[in-house]
């Protein structure tokens, strides 16, 4: 297995790393079963520390491209096939389903009409019984509410009510009394001990959101020359604290100087002019973008749930309607 590292080019090593091994499936060239390096061994031929290695694993693995078994290493799951065709393969084992329910359908007697109409009535009872369903969506500031509240499957079924972990804190009488009558209480990684803590260790209603910065947000980010000033520009201290972590998780929090501005007031101008590049969160984009002027470099910072905690929501959003 061959990949090659440029450390001239701005992207992260481990995201390098990352992406040429989900090229090579996609290739072909690594299929299913295929075991892949030890992380150690990876990382001495790569010369790079393990934890870059560790990190693209780790990433590959909530992607569903990769499994580990304790003991026998870390192999290409089969049953993702290429990163290609992956929605292909997805929607070819629905088509089975489709078959083989078809199939057993006209073994007992009904026809493809029958067929066509029940599953119709199926479906409406499904949508239907959506509405009964109420989730709570915690998290530290209004920005990431309303963009996670954006992301969530049947958004216009489900009654959602957001919940900011200060107000657990502040008013923990009505937040326990909304955790009570939900069927599912979502939070991200960053938040999860908080809320575990909140529910007195009560995790079986807890659904937790792997968050990312977006490749993309990434990308730019490891583009940024070394010692530059960055000011970071959101409404939330919480917004802020996620934000260094994840540059810290990255390695990327020492190349550049970060400096905070948080808060709902209007954008403070003498602070836009005095940090080369701007960093904004998703809230904040265009009330940056019209005060700093189109000469200023500006990068909107966002977050997205990993596809694992997608499912693993749509799974438990599933099992309630079917109960």
């Amino acid at each position: 297995m061959e990949i090659n590292i440029d450390r001239l080019n701005g992207i992260p090593i481990y995201i390098q790393i990352k992406e040429q091994i989900k090229e090579m499936v996609a290739r072909g060239f690594l299929a299913g079963g295929d075991r892949l390096p030890p992380e150690r061994v990876l990382a001495d031929k790569l010369n790079v520390s393990r934890n870059r290695v560790s990190t693209a694993y780790k990433e590959l693995e909530n992607e569903n491209l990769i499994f580990s078994r304790q003991g026998k290493g870390t192999f290409i799951n089969g049953i993702s096939g290429s990163i290609q065709n992956k929605k292909k393969s997805r929607k070819d084992k629905l088509l089975e389903i489709i078959d083989l329910a078809l199939e057993e359908t006209m073994e007992l007697g009904f026809s493809l009409d029958d067929f066509l109409s029940i599953s119709y009535i199926k479906v409406k009872e499904r949508r239907e019984n959506l509405q009964k369903y109420k989730v709570a969506l915690v998290e530290c500031s209004q920005e990431q509410i309303s963009f996670l509240l954006d992301k969530i499957e049947f958004k216009k079924q489900i009654s959602r009510i957001p919940v900011l972990t200060t107000e657990m804190w502040d008013k923990p009488s009505r937040v326990r009394k909304i955790f009570e009558k939900v069927e599912i209480i979502i939070t991200t990684s960053f938040h999860l001990e908080e809320v575990s803590d909140f529910m007195g260790g009560r995790e079986e209603k807890i659904i937790n959101l792997s968050l990312e910065p977006r490749l993309e947000t990434i990308v730019e980010l490891a583009r940024i020359k070394t010692g530059a000033g960055v000011g970071l520009v959101c409404n939330s201290p919480g917004f802020a604290r996620e934000v260094r972590e994840s540059l810290d998780n990255i390695d990327l929090l020492n190349n550049f100087k970060l400096e905070i501005m948080s808060g709902e007031k209007m954008t403070n101008r003498e602070f836009l002019n005095k940090n080369d590049i701007l960093l904004t969160s998703p809230h904040k984009y265009k009330e940056v973008k019209m005060f700093a002027g189109k000469d200023k470099k500006i990068i909107k910072f966002e977050f997205t749930p990993d596809q694992g905690s997608i499912n693993m929501l749509k799974t438990a959003l599933m099992n309630l309607k079917a109960v």
